[in-house]
C-alpha cells in the first residue's frame, strides 16, 4: 500500500477548506459562517483551518481568489491564443499588452464579480474590509497575468507591464463597485441589461488603457470579435 504524500494531503485539506468556506459564504455571506462551520463541512479540525489560514479574512481572500482563478484560467488561454505569433521587438510587446485587454472581453468577469459580492455579503463601497479582501484577490490575478505575459514576451518592459496590470486590475475593481451600485441585490444569474452595462464599462476601461486620458471622451464602438 502506497502512503499518501504529505504535500498532497495538505493540498487536499486546503482545497476542502476553501470549498467549504465558499459554499457557506455563498449561501450566508461573509458574516454568515464561522470557522467551526467551515471545519465541520471540510471534515477537518478547527486547528487545521487555522494552520492553513491565519484568520477569517485570509480565508475569504482565498475564496475570492478561487472564484477569480476560474475566470483567470480562461483569460490566460485567451492571452495565449493572441500571443502565439508575436513579432519581435516593440511591436510584439505592444501586441502582447493589447492581447491582455482583448482577452478580458471574452471571459465572464460579470458573473465572477457578482459571486464575490455575494461571498462578501453584498458589502457596499464604504466597507473597507470587503474592499481589502477584493483588492487582495485581484492582485493575485495580476500576479498570474504578469508571469504569463513575461513568458510570452520575455523582452517586455517591466514598467510597462506593471503599469498595464495596475491599471487593469485596479480599474476592474473600481468598475465592479460602480457596476454593483448600478445594479444592487443582483442574483447570481446576471440579467442581460446588467451584462450590457458591464460590457460598456469594460470597453471604457480598455479604451483608457490604449489612449490614456488625452483620448476622446467617448468610448468607440466595440471591435468585431476575433475569429
Amino acid at each position: 500500500m502506497t502512503a499518501t504524500d504529505p504535500g498532497t494531503q495538505r493540498d487536499q485539506r486546503h482545497r476542502a477548506i476553501v470549498d467549504a468556506a465558499r459554499a457557506l459564504a455563498t449561501e450566508h455571506g461573509a458574516h454568515g459562517f464561522t470557522v467551526d462551520r467551515v471545519a465541520e463541512l471540510a471534515g477537518v479540525s478547527r486547528r487545521t483551518v487555522f494552520n492553513h489560514f491565519p484568520g477569517v479574512d485570509h480565508l475569504l481572500v482565498a475564496v475570492c481568489e478561487q472564484v477569480l482563478a476560474e475566470v483567470t484560467t480562461e483569460l490566460l488561454h485567451g492571452v495565449d491564443r493572441r500571443t502565439a505569433d508575436l513579432p519581435a521587438g516593440p511591436e510584439g510587446h505592444r501586441l502582447a499588452l493589447d492581447a491582455l485587454g482583448e482577452a478580458a472581453r471574452d471571459v465572464d468577469l460579470a458573473s465572477a464579480i457578482v459571486t464575490i459580492s455575494h461571498v462578501l455579503g453584498g458589502a457596499g463601497p464604504e466597507d473597507e474590509r470587503a474592499a481589502g479582501i477584493s483588492r487582495s484577490a485581484f492582485e493575485h490575478v495580476g500576479g498570474r497575468l504578469r508571469e504569463r505575459l513575461l513568458e510570452r514576451a520575455p523582452g517586455l518592459d517591466p514598467l510597462d507591464l506593471e503599469l498595464t496590470l495596475c491599471l487593469l486590475t485596479n480599474g476592474l475593481a473600481l468598475m465592479a463597485g460602480h457596476w454593483l451600485r448600478q445594479h444592487p441585490a443582483m442574483a447570481y444569474d446576471v440579467p442581460p441589461g446588467a451584462r450590457a452595462d458591464w460590457d460598456l464599462l469594460l470597453d471604457r476601461l480598455l479604451h483608457r488603457l490604449r489612449v490614456g486620458h488625452a483620448g476622446t471622451t467617448t468610448t468607440p464602438e466595440r471591435p468585431a470579435p476575433h475569429g
